[in-house]
């Protein structure tokens, strides 16, 4: 069932990760849940992130809406940001609550997962707040806002609460659910005369009515199913107080139709034996050194052997880090030190502590981290001549079955050996799950309780989670079917270039702003980025990042698609992405305000930076400057003057930079469509923005939902304006934004003489059928 999906946005990751626990212990495992919370490295500082926002979003998106709930703040702004980000046909489908952090999204999850709509999980989030101001501040008359229960019904059941703790969240949540399935409603009411009934599809009106043990209600309903739904609702509170935690899996039976017992990771349909693999490390056992100097400097040398490990995978290369920790170093030193243990169960001990401090919030995207920091230890170990060689793989293909499995390992994995893999205990934003996407294996991961000890053979569907446990012939024969199916919409691509009938060459280049989207992009065959974000650097900060971090992720960033042409974009701030740091007056109309190239102009310190930081990270790549929101020539002369500025100043403190470096502008302005022969000699390449270029050419707020229907890119006169660029323009044209990768859109902007279209990596694979299979 497709439900409404929740994205988490809050300052604090910890407190994000403990929600959605929170949600889906009391019975909403089956939700949609995102989180964006937290900023800086591993999300570990507190801050919001709008990138991390558009994604979660994004990767939520669904014809039944996505609502955001925030927990104070910036997050409020982060959260508009995200949404300014987004192509209009999904800002339409997403909703921003106003309903409390904690208590909202177990309304809206519970309301989501009973197959509410957005706008009834909307305001089942929004009236969460009504259960601690009923108990605080018993209202004076009843509340507008909770839903009473009319007069007429047919059948009523009585029941004293016996568990200690009344009606306590997980009843009322399993009573809830039972209330969401059904088309009739039903009610809930205290026997003792002063408190009103309230619907039991409210979990928060429920919970308002503050029943303890010993308290009678009565549950009333009407309808067919009446009788037995009264019945089960009865049975389920006899039975509530004494009842388990509920698990985030279930178990499939062999020889029956698969269910979604764990999370998609990797996509993709496997279907092979099992293989198993122990990820737990070696036992170190615990020895004792005479010499606790030369010991500490075996350790130190031993980790400098790990950290020469290069690795061409900027995942792996990225763990060194964490050998750079102090607190790795410290734990282990004192052991040494002052008990005067060995290097080797020092490491070991120190390893462990790390590892249990992570886990200790047994989500899966924190122990995900677990992960990296048990692989850097092994290394260590290793290189101490203690631990064991990770496996190899050659043998029959097989699908692995292991928990949390190590980037290292799965950097190995080859999709001829490796089928698919069955992580018990893994999170999809892993990087072990990132490597597996990477290499083209399938992935599911989260299924802690699968049991498949006697199991010989599994089909498993990385794209949807779903699983089948010795599955007979007829059942293989449908996933076979499911699997041709998916090889046909998504064939790999051959090339970026796509040979048209008219004999022109189209080509699909990508949008970045991460770096899981550049490799994305990689794999999907870009012919290269056609536009890097650089706004995430920014956003949601109080001081501007330093040239030095700039450089050091934008060079990241551009490892996966070194060697073929990067488009980066300078900082496209104000309007719907203020930045704290960038002082400038209240505006009106912000959109029609200092945004953009404008903005940058205003702040050269700023400018420059990030300029000599583009120039330094482009050092050896095809890098193309691009300019955000140009309107005028002018601009345009007044920042190369800037960017020549850039130049010199590297020159002069002797910094290994990109030069010279092409410099090019967006068209997303009316104006500068209409003079593009004006930019004739100042500006290299031209890249419309058809976001902006929509919304300017149709007076059309792509922030406001209520007109995202008529702020569609396939208008006529944005069609126009794109045809007025492409024939006038004497330099290359491209178009970077969400129409590019819409497979309706798309066939209109080439007719309209674009020959360059950049998009989400993982949209280009249909953009590249659709005109190979059409147009070519």
């Amino acid at each position: 069932m497709n439900t409404v999906g929740l994205v988490l946005v809050s300052h604090s990751r910890a407190l994000a990760l403990a929600t959605e626990t929170l949600v889906r212990q009391v019975g909403s495992s089956a939700v949609r849940i995102a989180i964006a919370a937290g900023t800086g490295e591993e999300n570990s500082e507190l801050g919001t992130n709008a990138i991390e926002i558009m994604t979660a979003i994004t990767d939520l998106d669904s014809p039944a809406g996505t609502l955001i709930l925030i927990d104070m703040g910036s997050a409020l702004l982060s959260a508009e940001t995200a949404l300014g980000l987004l192509d209009t046909t999904v800002q339409a489908r997403v909703r921003i609550s106003s309903g409390p952090f904690v208590e909202g999204a177990m309304a809206a999850a519970l309301a989501a997962s009973g197959g509410g709509d957005l706008e009834r999980v909307a305001v089942e989030t929004d009236n969460a707040l009504k259960m601690k101001q009923s108990q605080l501040t018993p209202p004076e008359k009843p509340q507008d806002s909770v839903q009473r229960a009319p007069i007429d019904h047919t059948l009523t059941r009585h029941f004293q609460l016996q568990d200690p703790a009344g009606l306590h969240l997980r009843p009322a949540a399993a009573l809830a659910k039972m209330a969401l399935a059904r088309a009739t409603p039903t009610w809930v009411e205290p026997c003792d005369g002063h408190r009103e009934a309230v619907s039991a599809s409210s979990l928060t009106g429920m919970l308002s009515l503050d029943l303890r043990q010993g308290d009678e209600i009565e549950i009333r309903t009407s309808g067919a199913d009446a009788e037995s739904t009264l019945n089960s609702m009865i049975a389920l509170l006899n039975t509530a107080h004494a009842a388990p935690s509920p698990s985030t899996t279930r178990l499939v039976d062999k020889n029956t139709s698969a269910q979604k017992v764990a999370q998609p990771a990797a996509p993709g349909i496997a279907i092979g034996p099992i293989r198993k693999l122990s990820s737990a490390p070696d036992t170190v056992p615990v020895t004792y050194c005479t010499d606790a100097p030369a010991t500490l400097k075996k350790l130190q040398d031993a980790i400098e052997i790990a950290q020469r490990q290069k690795s061409s995978n900027p995942i792996l290369e990225a763990q060194n880090l964490l050998l750079q920790d102090p607190a790795l170093l410290d734990t282990a030193k004192n052991l040494i030190l002052t008990e005067h243990m060995d290097a080797a169960p020092a490491w070991a001990q120190s390893i462990e502590k790390a590892i249990a401090v992570v886990t200790a919030l047994t989500d899966p995207i924190l122990r995900a981290r677990a992960t990296d920091i048990q692989d850097v230890g092994m290394r260590v170990l290793q290189a101490l001549g203690i631990a064991s060689k990770p496996p190899i793989f050659d043998g029959p293909p097989v699908i692995l079955l292991t928990n949390d499995l190590q980037p290292s390992v799965a950097a190995q994995l080859r999709p001829e050996h490796i089928l698919g893999v069955i992580d018990l205990r893994s999170g999809a934003s892993s990087h072990a799950a990132i490597l597996l996407r990477g290499a083209g294996i399938p992935c599911i991961v989260g299924a802690e309780q699968l049991l498949l000890d006697q199991v010989k053979t599994v089909a498993m569907d990385g794209t949807s989670g779903e699983i089948w446990l010795d599955p007979d012939p007829s059942t293989v024969l449908k996933i076979e079917l499911r699997r041709a199916q998916q090889s046909q919409n998504a064939e790999p691509v051959e090339s970026g270039r796509i040979l048209l009938k008219d004999n022109s060459t189209l080509e699909l280049w990508a949008n970045v702003a991460s770096l899981a989207e550049a490799e994305a992009a990689h794999l999907s065959g870009a012919v290269g980025i056609g536009l890097l974000r650089t706004e995430f650097l920014f956003l949601d900060r109080i001081s501007a990042p330093s040239e030095e971090e700039q450089y050091k992720i934008l060079t990241a960033l551009m490892l996966p698609m070194a060697g073929k042409p990067i488009v980066i974009r300078a900082l496209d701030a104000g309007a719907d992405k203020p930045l704290p740091f960038l002082t400038a007056p209240a505006e009106v109309n912000p959109a029609l305000g200092q945004r953009g190239l404008r903005v940058l102009l205003t702040h050269p310190d700023i400018f420059s930076c990030q300029l000599r930081a583009m120039l330094r990270a482009g050092w050896q790549h095809d890098l193309r400057i691009m300019l955000p929101m140009v309107t005028n020539p002018t601009e345009v002369v007044a920042a190369r003057k800037i960017l020549e500025q850039a130049h010199q100043d590297l020159q002069a403190a002797g910094q290994k930079h990109l030069w010279p470096a092409a410099l090019g502008i967006m068209a997303e302005v009316p104006a500068a469509a209409l003079t593009i022969d004006q930019f004739s000699g100042l500006a290299d390449f031209i890249s419309i923005g058809s976001n902006d270029l929509t919304q300017y050419t149709l007076a059309i707020d792509r922030n406001n939902p209520a007109l995202a229907a008529l702020g569609d890119a396939s208008h006529p006169a944005v069609l126009a304006l794109c045809r007025i660029i492409t024939s006038t323009s004497k330099i290359p044209v491209s178009l970077c934004g969400e129409a590019a990768g819409d497979p309706h859109i798309a066939p209109l902007l080439v007719a309209s003489g674009i020959r360059r279209l950049s998009m989400s990596p993982h949209a280009l694979p249909g953009i590249y059928h659709v005109f190979k299979n059409r147009y070519s």
